[in-house]
């Protein structure tokens, strides 16, 4: 029998302690595998009361992981729990008898001294407080770091799939490529999308989806499953819409077309008993690799944007276009549309001739496609096939054929959605803006401000080799600019999220100029500041003017170089969402980061 090496450390971790690593930022989450915040508030207070009577709680167990030159730990299994401990102190929801007494630890009473943090009430007794943060939690830490030996222990705990949904096992169980563009697929579409993998605990909150008496940073009413009534809040919470997107890609990608059911979408996972499914998965995993993970992305991101604007048009939710007396129960309806709509737009390299014709026709579809009702929740191929095919003959007349090249590099809705929201969980490497022009009874161009905007490109170039961020010009991101910018253009505005989409139409308006030459005016400022030629041609090269819902908005991608970017005769960094200049002392330590 081969030798078993201990790489297990178990030892007691007061909650006190506990909180003072969340704070740190020393609990980080691996959205690889780990699964969103799920829990509703009465199994986080259930949680808490069997804290505050000392019953036992299972092991919360960690990989000890380096990060940014420091000792972290990675949370393996415990994700929901520590959530609901430390949302409980920091005052988001109270048990029966009261809220947690920042006054009892260090740390708490320190934040409330900053006005980081608010007493609320009533309050729970001093000598449970008390008793609560010196609880030992149980830790066991996992001291060997290598990432596949950390994929194999979260698949081990959680191959019994208690609390998890069969498509959480599912994802949790794979580690193929097919697995990984379903998780990237769903994640821009739902919004909870992250510029890295993996995260501070602190941010999950910031892109988790909402639910009963629990605000989180997505408001589950507002992701497109439920907003088009495909499918219901407590499905996407179960991870269906990973299911749709899985079903989906497995019809794109096979030659020979698959029927639909959950053994089937098994197999797309690794998870098989016949060779038949060894042989599917087999070549869903080489399919991939000969078209990229990147592309099947894109094209999947572009048909999707595209059934957006379609609807967007609408003005009605996809199951009312599908069925005048609308069920709010249709995948099967939206995976026949989306699919038929990928052969038009991909396959055959068409566009959308006449919206208005287009919705016409596909204004109660539903009544006139077979989705078929196969029994034991299996949809055959031979049904599937038929229901494409029917929408395909419907509405094929409304398109036409492109001419204008790649149709997936045309689409940027939901990439720039998700910059929008990674920018809550990243905030040193997005900036937003709301134009070039001053705000006041001037409404001139204004060069300071320009000129910060540039300086701000150079700031986040600096924080490392490899990185890439984002400047864009166009949002506001707080209320007051956006009512003074409807008050001082009387322009309207998209909302997504907690961000204002204006535009800068008005702009190029006031400037009197079309889009294409107010495009290149802004080219030329960029090529008037105090920077180096690269930095400038990247910049240049990396700017887009992109079309969002009517709104056309600049996207500036910043990608560092292989020095630190100087403007002016000064260095910047990002410290958040802020530009500071750095001193001659720190000039060592920015250079390091670029020469390892």
């Amino acid at each position: 029998m081969a030798e078993v090496k201990q790489e297990l450390s178990i030892r007691g971790e007061s909650i006190q302690r506990v909180y003072s690593f969340f704070e740190d930022e020393n609990l980080f989450v691996n959205r690889k595998y780990q699964r969103k915040l799920v829990w509703n508030l009465e199994e986080k207070k259930s949680f808490i009361d069997s804290l505050v009577l000392g019953y036992p709680v299972p092991l919360f167990l960690f990989a000890e992981m380096i990060h940014k030159k420091k000792n972290v730990l990675e949370i393996i299994d415990g994700m929901q729990r520590l959530n609901a401990i430390l949302s409980f102190i920091d005052q988001e929801f109270q048990i029966s008898e009261g809220y947690f007494d920042l006054e009892t630890i260090p740390e708490t009473k320190l934040k409330v001294d900053r006005k980081e943090l608010s007493q609320k009430f009533p309050k729970l007794g001093r000598e449970i407080c008390v008793s609560f943060s010196s609880y030992l939690l149980p830790f066991s830490t996992y001291r060997k770091g290598a990432t596949d030996s950390i994929d194999e222990i979260f698949r081990r705990i959680n191959s019994g799939g208690r609390q998890l949904s069969r498509q959480d096992i599912r994802q949790s169980g794979s580690l193929g490529n097919f697995s990984e563009i379903v998780r990237k697929i769903s994640t821009k579409i739902r919004g909870d999308d992250s510029a890295q993998d993996t995260l501070v605990l602190n941010k999950m909150k910031d892109i988790s989806i909402s639910n009963s008496s629990l605000e989180y940073g997505i408001n589950v009413d507002e992701i497109f499953w439920v907003k088009q009534s495909i499918l219901p809040r407590e499905k996407v919470r179960e991870s269906r819409d990973e299911e749709i997107i899985a079903d989906v890609l497995a019809y794109m990608l096979l030659d020979e077309k698959p029927y639909s059911n959950k053994e089937l979408l098994d197999s797309y996972y690794g998870i098989y008993t016949s060779k038949i499914n060894e042989e599917r998965y087999n070549k869903l995993e080489n399919k991939i690799q000969k078209d990229t993970p990147a592309l099947i992305i894109s094209q999947f991101l572009l048909v999707y944007d595209e059934l957006r604007v379609i609807l967007s048009k609408t003005n009605k939710q996809f199951n009312k276009l599908m069925f005048r007396d609308a069920s709010s129960n249709v995948p099967r309806y939206f995976q026949a549309i989306f699919l038929a709509l990928f052969e038009l737009i991909i396959q055959k390299n068409k566009k959308v001739r006449d919206y208005a014709a287009l919705i016409q026709k596909l204004d109660n579809i539903g009544s006139h496609i077979n989705v078929g009702t196969g029994a034991g929740g299996v949809w055959t191929a031979a049904d599937r096939t038929n229901s494409v095919n029917a929408v395909l003959g419907i509405i094929e007349s409304a398109f036409s054929t492109r001419e204008d090249g790649d149709p997936a590099l045309s689409s940027w809705t939901t990439e720039f959605e998700n910059i929008l929201m990674q920018s809550f969980t990243e905030q040193s490497m997005y900036d937003f803006k709301q134009g070039f022009f001053r705000l006041d009874s001037s409404n001139a161009f204004d060069e300071t401000a320009f000129g910060k905007y540039i300086k701000t490109a150079s700031a986040i170039a600096n924080i490392g080799p490899s990185s890439v961020g984002y400047l864009i010009i166009g949002v506001a991101d707080c209320v007051s600019d956006a009512e003074k910018i409807e008050a001082t253009y009387g322009v309207s505005r998209q909302k997504y999220n907690n961000f204002y989409v204006f535009g800068i139409e008005h702009e190029a308006a006031k400037a009197g100029k079309s889009l294409d030459d107010y495009f290149n005016f802004v080219v030329s400022k960029i090529k008037s500041q105090p920077i180096i030629d690269d930095f400038k041609s990247q910049l240049t090269r990396n700017i887009r003017l992109i079309n969002y819902f009517g709104k056309s908005v600049f996207v500036i991608t910043i990608k560092s170089l292989d020095e630190p970017v100087i403007y002016g005769e000064k260095y910047y960094e990002r410290n958040g969402n802020e530009t500071k200049e750095l001193k001659p002392s720190e000039f060592p330590s920015l250079f390091k980061r670029f020469h390892h």
